[in-house]
């Protein structure tokens, strides 16, 4: 069937004072911090951790944890090979590359590690694959399989983000809070306050990034769960509104017809039809 990851270490770890011996294994490792800060030795560079962060070695290289007295630090770390031997009717490593080919660069030996910041998405996938690698069986293994595709796709997501420009990191965040608060009002200085940036400048890189303004691209979002709502439920359509944060019906229902040019009620009744 092809090649899959298969984790064959992990654990937490709460570290004090310690100097691994330098190593290296077949494994790619993935070592998480939890909770303070850390350094590792490796390729004769010493590279910084603290929380939030995580690195990730691809197999034989060289490397050491190193833990300073006056900084404890709390570790998940995570051990994986490529194995051929799969039972579970699973995707291969290949069609995975196909599918996704950005993750192929996951596993070039010429960038031998990389450490980069989590948004918590890595960290919630780690954790829930090893609690069911602690109860592995056949009754999860497709489960197991499954976090572990998930996983490296988060990765390759915070990879890619990484190289894009800083910029980008203030849009996310205030996209994120946008798909997470359009049932809400969401003012301007809210988003500005979140990413940490005046209201203005926030306005000028949100425009352009997205091509919109800001309140453009949330009447956007509101309007897109709109029409997901009046296809897919039986809400009444007097209620949607309050489902997608506008203040009266009536004025959802002029925005919406503006944007798609039927009434709500209308829209729902033309969807019905096709």
């Amino acid at each position: 069937m092809g090649q899959f990851p298969k984790a064959v270490a992990y654990y937490y770890k709460r570290w004090h004072e310690f100097e691994m011996d330098l190593h290296h294994h077949p494994a790619i490792e993935i070592m998480y911090v939890m909770d303070g800060k850390c350094q590792i030795e490796i390729d004769d560079r010493i590279v910084h951790m603290r929380k939030g962060q995580y690195i990730y070695i691809q197999s034989n290289v060289k490397h050491r944890l190193i833990i300073d007295k006056d900084h404890p630090c709390r570790m998940l770390n995570i051990e994986f090979i490529l194995h051929s031997n799969k039972t579970t009717p699973y995707m291969s490593i290949e069609q995975l590359f196909q599918t996704q080919p950005s993750i192929r660069s996951l596993f070039d030996q010429n960038e031998r590690y990389f450490l980069l910041k989590d948004d918590e998405a890595v960290y919630f996938t780690l954790r829930h694959l090893v609690l069911e690698l602690d109860h592995q069986s056949a009754n999860n293994q497709l489960l197991i399989d499954n976090l572990m595709v998930q996983l490296l796709l988060w990765i390759d997501r915070n990879r890619r983000e990484y190289h894009e420009q800083t910029g980008n990191q203030h849009i996310k965040k205030a996209l994120t809070y946008i798909h997470e608060h359009y049932d809400t009002e969401i003012k301007v200085e809210r988003l500005a306050s979140i990413t940490h940036l005046h209201p203005s400048y926030l306005h000028k890189i949100f425009r352009r990034s997205q091509g919109m303004t800001i309140n453009q691209y949330i009447t956007k979002v509101r309007l897109e769960k709109a029409k997901m709502l009046l296809v897919n439920t039986e809400i009444p359509v007097t209620e949607i509104s309050n489902y997608v944060g506008v203040n009266t019906s009536q004025y959802f229902s002029n925005l919406f017809k503006k944007e798609t040019g039927l009434a709500p009620s209308a829209y729902r009744e033309h969807s019905r039809e096709i």
